[in-house]
């Protein structure tokens, strides 16, 4: 049972017994006792429900969907940047994967696009997951002398890595990256 799922518990336990106390309150005129019954059974039913609901979702964004089952493709052509952890390769949408670049509009987002700009000036080599986030698909891109992107953007200090997806480039993390850019929430690792 994880931290919200408990506090989750808790504020559901909260809400019943309160309820069941105002209603079990007399004022003036007599309640049914069939209808404080049916109100608090209504109450804990549709709390289950919730909880239910809720306890079989994951707590945290739905930033990617399961690989699939058939092979991955892998896709080569023209790319451009979108931004530090997101390109374009021949049409298809790439969120590079290991990769925790700022947000554009910040002054680090920027800087992380003008560095992908410069690793990126021609034909990439996306091998995919099959995995997707956003409506993008993931993968790992290469130039064609070689250059793992992923690996370059994080290793040039312009973006961190996401170890929570793929922890193969940590050991590229610049200190100074860490230290002006928090990780995203969605990268931390969990145990």
């Amino acid at each position: 049972m994880d931290f919200y799922t408990i506090i989750f518990l808790a504020l559901a336990v909260f809400i019943f017994l309160r309820l069941r106390s105002v209603l079990g309150q007399r004022t003036g005129s007599e309640r049914s006792p069939y209808v404080t019954g049916s109100l608090l059974t209504l109450t804990a039913a549709a709390l289950g429900a919730v909880f239910f609901d809720v306890g079989r979702a994951n707590w945290y964004p739905a930033l990617t969907t399961a690989a699939s089952t058939t092979a991955a493709p892998t896709i080569s052509g023209p790319a451009r940047v979108i931004d530090g952890d997101t390109v374009v390769v021949a049409g298809t949408s790439v969120r590079l994967k290991g990769v925790d670049a700022a947000e554009l509009g910040t002054a680090r987002g920027e800087n992380a696009r003008r560095v992908m700009a410069t690793l990126v000036t021609g034909q990439l080599t996306c091998h995919m997951t099959g995995e997707k986030t956003y409506g993008r698909e993931v993968g790992y891109c290469t130039t064609a002398n070689g250059t793992d992107i992923n690996r370059a953007i994080i290793a040039s200090g312009a973006a961190l890595a996401c170890p929570r997806y793929d922890d193969r480039y940590l050991p590229f993390e610049q200190a100074t990256a860490l230290a002006a850019q928090p990780r995203s929430f969605y990268c931390v690792k969990r145990f």
